[in-house]
């Protein structure tokens, strides 16, 4: 039985301590479909299952909805709802409202920011607000990371991040594998391309595809469909929109060889 299920058209499934990716162009409904896995609102079709259940279906009239605790969402621009006096006080906000002894607080807090690369005895008294964009970025992840969910949900968490943070903020994956399932939302081939199993969101339904190198086999497909592709797979589509012919290769270190050879041979023939 999956840990999270979405059914329906939207259809998808994650196992406990598994990093998935859910690759979509931008206004694909990706945001949607991460707050209906987030039971942060109710799903336009289908359901969404938790352990093989569905907390929303015990929803009565009139009542909030009530969405497990285990889940947690780091939303786009995350770092811009920081709102605590001090970095300690933004990631704790959410143990403390599990209620959590004051031990168990400041262990959790300690384990989030170490887990982002943050010093806690340099950070945790200093204000979010003095801090780099990549910083505040971290301390948002810091926050969710101290719930210590079953699952993270992350949609777009690179977006508007310079080359070198963006960078950054992908290294700090590798720890997190296997300590709570995953679920990267991203416009990004590449970024997508790190993750166990990837499901492809078009036209409102999600399709699993191959991962790793053989997503880069069907990267006509994914520049149809507007995901963002390293630039030689770009520069070769806009190539042969403008009748270059096919330019051969499934990777872009191929790609690359076959647009200088096609370069090349148009200056040899002048």
């Amino acid at each position: 039985m999956p840990l999270l299920e979405h059914t329906g058209h939207k259809s998808l499934s994650v196992e406990a301590g598994e990093l998935i990716s859910v690759l979509g162009a931008p206004g694909s409904g990706k945001s949607r479909l991460g707050l209906e896995l987030a039971f942060l609102t109710a799903p336009a079709e289908g359901k969404v299952l938790f352990h093989g259940t569905d907390p929303l279906a015990e929803r009565r009239r009139f009542q909030p909805l009530k969405r497990p605790k285990e889940i947690t969402m780091l939303v786009q621009d995350a770092e811009a709802q920081l709102f605590a006096r001090t970095v300690f006080d933004d990631v704790a906000f959410g143990p403390r409202h599990l209620r959590l002894p004051e031990p168990q607080i400041e262990a959790r807090v300690q384990r989030a920011l170490i887990s982002v690369r943050l010093d806690p005895q340099e950070v945790r008294g200093r204000s979010p607000f003095a801090l780099s964009g990549g910083e505040r970025r971290r301390v948002a992840l810091a926050g969710v990371l101290a719930m210590e969910p079953e699952v993270l949900i992350l949609d777009e968490p690179t977006a508007s991040l310079d080359p070198g943070t963006r960078n950054q903020f992908l290294d700090l994956l590798t720890p997190l594998r296997g300590r709570s399932a995953i679920i990267w939302f991203t416009a990004s081939a590449r970024e997508a391309s790190l993750a166990s199993r990837i499901y492809l969101l078009l036209d409102g339904d999600t399709t699993e595809v191959p991962g790793g190198s053989a997503l880069w086999h069907r990267w006509r497909d994914l520049l149809a469909a507007g995901i963002e592709l390293p630039a030689a797979f770009e520069l070769a589509g806009a190539l042969e929109s403008r009748g270059a012919g096919t330019i051969p290769g499934e990777t872009a270190e191929a790609v690359e060889a076959s647009i200088a050879e096609n370069w090349k041979a148009r200056a040899h023939a002048r």
